[in-house]
Formats: structure tokens, C-alpha cells, sequence
């Protein structure tokens, strides 16, 4: 298992318009992305994401959590300016 970090950057005040940053990220996976446990916390102008992710090595975990978060990104409306930051 792999733990995996990622920032997603935008707005301050884009974030309350988001009940649930870690059910919004969660919902993007699938079960090909392996995807065993989320961790969450958002602040005014960012949300941090650990993902801890069953793969066969860290550079494909990093590649199956990216995808998680382009997916979110790319899906959520209250998303939609945000960015994603390593």
C-alpha cells in the first residue's frame, strides 16, 4: 500500500460550495484505481489529499491518485477553476 499527496488549489471562497471534499474525491474512484482509504482536510483556498492506494509501486499510485483528482476536478462544479498541485 502506498500513501499518496496531493494539494488542489483555488479560490478562498470557492470551498463553501462544497459540502464534502473527501465523499467528492472518493466518488471518482473506481475500483481499478485501488483506492483503499482517503484522507482529507480543506482550508480556504485549498483541499490536502492523502489517498493510500494498493498498487504495484509508488509511481503508479501517484499516477492512480492524480487521475483520481483530474477526474474530481473535471466532474465537480464546485471545482471547476481549481488545480491541482503535487
Amino acid at each position: 500500500m502506498h500513501m499518496i499527496a496531493m494539494r488542489l488549489v483555488g479560490s478562498p471562497g470557492a470551498l463553501k460550495d462544497l459540502e464534502a471534499p473527501s465523499a467528492v474525491l472518493m466518488a471518482q474512484c473506481t475500483l481499478a484505481d485501488g483506492v483503499e482509504h482517503a484522507g482529507v482536510r480543506s482550508r480556504q483556498g485549498r483541499i490536502d489529499v492523502v489517498l493510500f492506494v494498493l498498487s504495484g509501486g509508488e509511481a503508479e499510485a501517484l499516477l492512480l491518485v492524480r487521475a483520481v483528482c483530474e477526474r474530481a476536478l473535471s466532474r465537480e462544479p464546485a471545482l471547476a477553476s481549481w488545480r491541482l498541485t503535487d
